[in-house]
């Protein structure tokens, strides 16, 4: 008689290539955060194919399914997120995104092909589980602003369920291995917006206006300095910008700069004391350079933090099916 592991090693060997081709799939059809219309729809169209039962009006674009065990036990939700990146691909691959300009650079296209593959191999030995198993595909996770997860959380569909799991490709780690972190694993991911309004004059008069370039320069260094000064080296937080635009004409004093970034922390103080100090900061630069700023800060995922227990069940899993050299403990989080 085959044990459940053997039975799951089966079908993981039979739906292999079949992973493959969902990834691929999905791969060259890309979609944006709030946009995962067609994605939504062929994850749908392989859950029926398989037999899996499912609701697709909790939230957005959101699927959840479903799959009932033939016996007692927990509920275990297993999550994959779904949106793609305002990227150009210049990959050249035969599957590359046939969606110009936006492209699956994080991995979530492998991120849904492995929980439909997981799909696959559960409902195929749904008659000796013990439990029930959600399957979640979440829109919007690259969103920081309005992130396909609350929807899902605030519909109820997660109140019954004891455990949930989900993974992230990983670039860093060898192949055939898994990375396993008890605690902080993934930073909270807050989005800021800054204006910085000067006065606009000719080139060769820059004292009779404001340059707000020279106030922007001045600003962005101090961002730098405030993070690498301010902040013990050992407590996580990252502040990036990632976007600055102002000007006009090369021979004109700049009148308005706009920039913006984002802040990665894990403890909810500092999240609050570089919200602080980045507003803190426009006011000083206010004072100095006679402009007149103003800063726009949200609020977005917050931290992934490991439940300890869940990570060392994960971890015995790994070691059963792979191999204890199959498991990876990152030092550092994300």
């Amino acid at each position: 008689m085959n044990t459940l592991q053997d039975l799951i090693k089966k079908y993981a060997s039979q739906y292999k290539e079949q992973v493959v081709e969902w990834r691929r799939h999905i791969h060259s059809h890309p979609e944006l955060s709030g946009e995962e219309k067609n994605t939504s729809l062929f994850i749908q169209k392989v859950l029926g194919e398989l037999g899996i039962p499912f609701v697709n009006d909790v939230s957005d674009y959101a699927v959840i399914g479903k799959i009932e065990g033939a016996h007692t036990g927990p509920v275990i939700a297993l999550r994959a997120d779904m949106d793609a990146l305002p990227i150009h691909e210049i990959t050249g691959l035969p599957f590359a995104s046939q969606n110009e300009g936006v492209m699956h650079a994080c991995g979530h296209d492998s991120h849904i092909a492995i929980l439909l593959g997981a799909a696959a191999i559960l409902q195929s030995i749904k008659d000796q589980l013990h439990g029930t198993v959600k399957l979640i595909f979440q829109p919007s996770e690259e969103e920081a602003l309005f992130p396909g997860a609350q929807g899902i959380v605030d519909s109820g569909i997660l109140d019954d369920v004891d455990e949930i799991y989900g993974l992230h490709v990983w670039p860093q780690l060898p192949v055939g291995t898994v990375g396993l972190k008890k605690g902080n694993l993934m930073a909270a991911s807050d989005h800021f917006l800054v204006h910085i309004k000067g006065k606009s004059t000719h080139g060769a008069e820059p004292h009779n206006g404001v340059d707000a370039i020279v106030a922007a320069a001045n600003w962005i260094v101090n961002v730098e300095s405030m993070v690498a000064r301010e902040t013990n080296p050992m407590e996580n937080l990252v502040c990036t910008i990632g976007v600055i635009n102002g000007g006009d004409r090369y021979n004109v004093g700049c009148g308005d700069v706009y920039l913006e970034g984002t802040c990665r922390t894990y403890a909810p103080e500092k999240r609050d004391y570089i919200e602080r100090r980045l507003g803190e900061s426009l006011q000083a630069l206010d004072v100095m350079f006679k402009t007149e700023s103003t800063l726009d800060y949200k609020r977005g995922h917050g931290a992934t933090i490991n439940n300890p227990e869940a990570i060392d069940y994960a971890t015995s899993i790994v070691e059963k099916y792979l191999g204890k050299d199959a498991v990876v403990h990152p030092e550092f989080p994300s």
